[in-house]
């Protein structure tokens, strides 16, 4: 787990104070990880989608929407469109041989355009059907289980299994506020009437968890329980690449902690806003996989509040010109492990 945040405000009251508009659960959670990265969520105003970090790249969600009668509909689907494009390629083939034996080889080869068309077609929906019956595969064989609608550890459950005890699976529409809280978790599990479950999903990175995660699934638990009506025990953690995922309860002592996150949050913003206060250097190891610190070229230029930073560069890298948002932010080079491999490559390079 990761340590918490190396902040210690010195003020402390019993009265709870309002949380600053436009906060929300993602900017908390990026707090608990680390103030710096807290101050970047803050002035980057980035849309809370419920995952830990911003994904690079298109957006795979895979198939955890999907239920046994929702496969089927869409094996069936597939095999529609197979029959389709093969029934679609044979008079394709058939108009390159006419066009091959009236006219000429060349013409042939030209009207072949049509023909490769519906072949990529058809291997692209073959490799459909593949995914389709696989994940359908893996939903059948994942374990029958009663899960527990009360948990008071961290645990481990397999994703279909959770799906077969009768929750539907939802992505939220809009993002829930309570006025001191908002944002939106990446899905919803839903159970009869009285049951909302959220979660959230670490797209990349080690398949490990820490304290921001607990406030996360806690922060997004109080907002559904407000706003949907309905009861939220636990929320669900989901990592890239798997579909074994950890259970997180919604126990009084985590709610106390989530209640502790927000006055230290609050009480931090105080200082940065009124002192100028800037945290300091985290003393441990927390930059190396972290999404602030990781090494961007320069143009991809870091905006806060709406203005570009000035890049500060890092040096030692000899292809490529680099930065990173903390780096602009706070004048400095993280310790990212993206970095360390980078200047490694320099080094060996120009061994």
């Amino acid at each position: 787990m990761n340590s918490s945040p190396n902040f210690e405000p010195t003020r402390r009251s019993g009265a709870k104070a309002p949380l600053k508009p436009g906060i929300g659960v993602h900017t908390l959670s990026e707090y608990v990880f680390c103030p710096r990265a807290g101050v970047l969520a803050w002035e980057s105003k980035a849309a809370d989608q419920g995952e830990d970090g911003s994904p690079i790249g298109p957006r795979l969600d895979g198939f955890h929407d999907y239920d046994e009668h929702r496969f089927c509909e869409e094996i069936q689907a597939a095999w529609g469109q197979l029959r389709l494009w093969l029934t679609l390629l044979a008079p394709s083939l058939l108009l390159v041989f006419v066009i091959w034996r009236m006219y000429s080889p060349l013409s042939a080869v030209i009207s072949t355009l049509p023909a490769f068309y519906f072949v990529a077609r058809i291997f692209e929906t073959t490799r459909v059907i593949f995914s389709l019956v696989r994940e359908r595969a893996v939903l059948r064989a994942a374990p029958a289980a009663e899960i527990d609608l009360a948990p008071q550890q961290i645990h481990e459950v397999n994703w279909w299994t959770l799906r077969k005890s009768g929750f539907d699976c939802a992505k939220p529409n809009d993002t829930y506020s309570d006025g001191e809280l908002n944002g939106r978790p990446w899905r919803l599990l839903i159970k009869e009437t009285m049951w909302r479950i959220p979660v959230i999903r670490k797209h990349r990175g080690e398949r490990v968890w820490g304290h921001q995660h607990v406030i996360r699934s806690a922060a997004y638990c109080r907002l559904v329980e407000a706003l949907e009506g309905a009861q939220a025990p636990f929320g669900v953690l989901m990592f890239a690449g798997s579909y074994q995922c950890l259970v997180i309860p919604n126990t009084p002592e985590v709610r106390a902690k989530l209640n502790q996150a927000i006055r230290e949050l609050n009480e931090f913003l105080e200082f940065y806003d009124r002192l100028g206060f800037m945290p300091g250097v985290p003393a441990d190891n927390r930059c190396r996989g972290c999404q602030w610190g990781k090494p961007v070229e320069l143009d991809e230029p870091t905006i806060l509040n709406g203005r570009e930073l000035p890049a500060i560069r890092i040096e030692g890298i000899r292809k490529g010109n680099f930065h990173c948002a903390c780096g602009d932010k706070f004048s400095w080079v993280p310790p990212h492990e993206d970095t360390e491999r980078l200047k490694e490559r320099h080094e060996w390079d120009l061994g």
